[in-house]
């Protein structure tokens, strides 16, 4: 069944069956009322993709991150989802990996199935090089990309991001003010929130009186026998008394240390982690960590998508009014779990 039996068994033009179904203005309310039954008798749907083309809207949205098997993104996809179902949209997800070209075709494949917005999430998709963003700031000149969890300057841009370099920061006077004295951190990436991380760090540290000698920064692999690993050979050089994990895989490798070890947790040891995932509460003992509020960031992106996308944010000459845009950036304060890995005073 198509339009064109629709059109017979109400008596209407094709043109009238199709400004029905896209729900256009100039068509009487008898006809109307008339393809409607007709569509209702038939048990006719409409194909999403031709009736999007005809409205100017897909009603979709296309979802990038880098892998879905990551706890972090596993939870940021689904928040996004539900979010954009709540408000009649649906999303087309890429799993892109790391690689730029993957990045950049996964991209262009959303592109040409005419999304009306493209969320990046996660801060991997912000490139060091200037030239590897290039792809997303051409993209952006034709339709919204929004950015979670990273920077990006660009025309047609916006970015929620979680304050990784504040919670860091807060993270270090705190460790400093339960007694902790000899500070590891131990990390795994150099994306964006990275990177934001480890000036958080290095702030943290001089406002809370920590000597340069009293930090190590280590990089290893996002796994829990690695850091493991690699905690026991940094310990053996010289011991510590305080990791900083820059996710949550990383904090359950420090806690897989301390108890081969036989490191009593928090008394002789001290560890606290990022993200605040359901890792960190299966953890034993339970982790104490940084909360990005990832829930927060991505149920403000669709709502500041779904601004950008209104008919509200056009002025009377049809134009995006810049009054009425989102910003191009919001952040958002992290907070801290604190459970059995650390001492806090209260």
């Amino acid at each position: 069944m198509n339009i064109y039996d629709i059109s017979r068994a109400a008596g209407v033009s094709i043109a009238s069956v199709s400004r029905v179904i896209n729900g256009a203005q100039n068509v009487s309310e008898k006809t109307r009322q008339k393809v409607t039954e007709v569509i209702e008798e038939l048990g006719y749907t409409p194909n999403v993709y031709a009736r999007g083309l005809g409205r100017g809207s897909m009603q979709t949205i296309g979802i990038m991150c880098s892998d879905s098997a990551d706890i972090y993104f596993a939870h940021a996809i689904s928040y996004l989802e539900t979010a954009l179902r709540k408000n009649g949209y649906n999303s087309i997800l890429c799993c892109t990996g790391y690689e730029l070209r993957n990045k950049m075709s996964s991209f262009e494949l959303l592109r040409s199935r005419q999304v009306d917005a493209i969320i990046l999430a996660g801060s991997r998709y912000v490139e060091l090089k200037a030239e590897d963003n290039q792809y997303i700031l051409d993209g952006a000149r034709e339709i919204p990309v929004m950015l979670i969890n990273g920077i990006l300057e660009g025309e047609n841009i916006y970015c929620t991001l979680s304050d990784d370099a504040s919670g860091m920061k807060q993270a270090v006077r705190k460790l400093r003010e339960s007694g902790c004295r000899d500070f590891i951190y131990v990390y795994s990436s150099d994306s964006y929130s990275g990177r934001a991380k480890l000036r958080g760090l290095r702030m943290g540290c001089a406002s809370s009186g920590v000597a340069e000698d009293a930090l190590r920064i280590v990089r290893g692999k996002k796994d829990f026998q690695s850091i493991a690993a690699l905690l026991e050979e940094e310990y053996e050089k010289r011991p510590f008394d305080a990791v900083i994990a820059s996710s949550d895989t990383t904090g359950v490798g420090a806690v897989k240390f301390a108890n081969r070890r036989g490191l009593s947790l928090p008394d002789e040891l001290s560890i606290l982690s990022f993200n605040n995932s359901v890792l960190a509460e299966c953890s034993s003992p339970e982790l104490s960590s940084v909360d990005p509020r990832l829930k927060d960031v991505c149920e403000k992106t669709v709502r500041r998508l779904l601004q950008l996308l209104s008919s509200d944010a056009q002025g009377a000459d049809g134009r995006r009014d810049p009054e009425r845009l989102p910003a191009k950036k919001l952040l958002l304060r992290p907070k801290i779990a604190e459970r059995q890995t650390t001492r806090f005073l209260s």
